[in-house]
């Protein structure tokens, strides 16, 4: 019996260190806490570690604000108003957090934080006065991206981005789920896990993915803790960039090299029109997809291998596709609208 559905490898649940701001405490500067949709979508799905560096430091809520200030051209955080030079303070518990961290899958930044900032924030020439000289981490921040190279990460204001978004909990998810392998010590787990993430490896790198499958099958030569290890060097690599439209557009092209036998020759000629429109920029990557869910599901003989290229992570946490398509774009031209009513009568 043919089978019509594409078979789901089970999620893990991912382990996140997220900002304590970003709904769930009021611990900002200003005694806020902050909207993110991502981080509220996901708490059903994920595990999260949450942290506020300024509290965990001793400061309380609200709090005097503080800078990056360059002193005698070394990066120092400093409170303007209090003169409180904290660069000591914040690099001890980073360095004890770290420590203490147990195996993480990513993690969520609040950004323009001079200590959990990823990217951007501000360094100054002076603490009260100075001007902007550079943008770099923030101090807890910093330490993070240099552990955790390849790890996703991510700030809530880049989230609200749709396509950063998905490819975030893309990867999130591929983390999750390989951490999960290693805890349960078995090489059969790690050849389903690499079978379910064949397609969506070759979406993001081809020869990475190539690699990967070379480490899967040395299997009988090597100790599972080896395999491992490499696999776990080489994987993080594979999401180090989005993919582009050319690697879609190779992943159509081998999914429609490997069912064309199955096809007639009106399906055939459909497939290969979609392809022609995706390559042309007149369909987006997420109907190209459906429409290869599609052929997949009916022809194919190695739906496995595209479990995760069609469903990297739970189906709730899509985002809408279109948020304004029921928006009347109409309603701020009345008169037009009057004139048109007189026309038809």
């Amino acid at each position: 019996m043919v089978q019509y559905e594409i078979p789901e490898y089970p999620y893990a649940k991912p382990r996140v260190v997220v900002s304590k701001c970003l709904e769930f405490e009021n611990v900002r500067y200003d005694g806020s806490v902050i909207h993110c949709q991502t981080v509220r979508d996901m708490m059903p799905f994920a595990d999260f570690i949450t942290v506020c560096p300024e509290v965990e430091i001793g400061l309380g809520v609200p709090r005097d604000s503080m800078r990056i200030v360059l002193v005698d051209g070394k990066k120092r955080l400093i409170q303007p108003i209090t003169q409180n030079d904290l660069t000591e303070k914040m690099d001890n518990f980073t360095d004890t957090f770290l420590k203490e961290l147990p195996q993480v899958d990513g993690f969520i930044f609040k950004s323009g934080s001079p200590t959990i900032g990823m990217r951007d924030i501000k360094i100054y020439s002076d603490k009260v006065k100075g001007l902007v000289v550079d943008r770099g981490n923030g101090f807890f921040a910093e330490k993070i991206l240099r552990d955790y190279i390849d790890y996703p990460m991510e700030e809530d204001d880049r989230l609200k981005n749709n396509i950063i978004r998905h490819h975030f909990i893309t990867k999130l998810f591929a983390f999750a789920d390989l951490r999960k392998v290693k805890e349960s010590g078995s090489i059969e787990n790690l050849e389903q896990f690499h079978q379910y993430n064949h397609y969506l490896f070759r979406l993001y790198s081809h020869n990475l993915s190539l690699k990967l499958d070379e480490v899967v099958e040395n299997k009988s030569s090597l100790k599972f803790d080896a395999i491992l290890k490499e696999y776990e060097r080489i994987m993080p690599h594979i999401f180090s960039r989005e993919p582009k439209s050319n690697e879609f557009i190779d992943v159509a092209n081998e999914t429609f090299l490997n069912i064309v036998s199955s096809l007639n020759i009106v399906e055939e000629k459909y497939l290969a029109q979609v392809i022609k429109k995706y390559t042309d920029n007149q369909l987006t990557c997420d109907a190209l997809l459906e429409i290869l869910k599609f052929y997949v599901m009916r022809f194919s003989d190695s739906k496995k291998e595209y479990s995760r290229l069609f469903f990297p992570y739970p189906e709730e946490l899509k985002t809408e596709s279109d948020p304004e398509r029921d928006r009347d774009f109409w309603a701020n031209f009345p008169i037009a609208s009057e004139q048109s009513k007189v026309h038809l009568h």
